[in-house]
């Protein structure tokens, strides 16, 4: 049978893990394993653990769309030095490639004025254009980097508004996936879920609770998604 929680949790107090049985019939719950014998029996209903969940899926769905979009916005602004990096970096690049491009010219005029052989002339031509190759991928890299983080902000923020329906619409094995994907070090402390939140939907969380967090942080401190 499958369990929600199944191998994603562990006993706070001593670190074992947590495992899943069923009670009467048709309620989980769920136990330390007390394997290194520090722990007393304390069964937790997996409904319990859930609410935690549940209360930062809605958390994420609370988000305004206005506050999401003036969010993105801001976070982008935030990321125009990265931006400003990648273009003095694709400069860098094509100054290279052009560099390159004369050796290229240079070599094929010691060639047609018989300079050096035709061997000599069909390796060094491959050496450039290797370069050049390598050169072409670093600026598709580059470009693609900007192009991509654009739309990567605004996906993300969707993703987390859109959390509570994707899990509760979702098969178990596909559920136990999703809580993976977004808690990091979930542990249980008595009858409590604590975990931290996966980046960078613990920066979303902050953002959900305190839409104005980013404006009180210098330049040091901003976050990245």
């Amino acid at each position: 049978m499958e369990y929600i929680f199944k191998g994603l949790l562990t006993c706070k107090r001593c670190g074992c893990l947590m495992t899943p049985e069923i009670k009467k019939g048709k309620f989980i719950y769920y136990s330390c394993t007390n394997a290194k014998g520090i722990c007393k029996r304390l069964y937790v209903p997996e409904k319990t653990l859930l609410e935690r969940v549940h209360a930062i899926f809605s958390d994420f769905e609370s988000i305004p769309r206005d506050v999401q979009e003036r969010l993105v916005d801001e976070l982008r602004a935030l990321n125009e030095s990265e931006k400003d990096y990648h273009n003095k970096q694709l400069v860098r690049v094509r100054a290279e490639y052009d560099r390159v491009q004369k050796r290229v010219n240079a070599l094929l005029d010691m060639r047609l004025d018989q300079s050096i052989t035709h061997a000599d002339y069909d390796k060094k031509l491959q050496e450039l254009k290797d370069e050049q190759y390598h050169l072409d991928i670093e600026a598709e890299e580059y470009t693609k980097a900007d192009h991509e983080y654009h739309i990567h902000v605004g996906t993300v923020f969707n993703l987390a508004r859109r959390m509570k329906d994707i899990f509760e619409s979702s098969e178990i094995v596909e559920k136990r996936a999703f809580l993976n994907f977004l808690l990091q070090n979930p542990t249980v402390s008595g009858k409590n879920l604590e975990f931290t939140l996966r980046k960078p939907f613990n920066l979303i969380h902050e953002l959900a609770l305190n839409p104005n967090w980013l404006r009180g942080l210098d330049s040091n401190q901003r976050p990245t998604l």
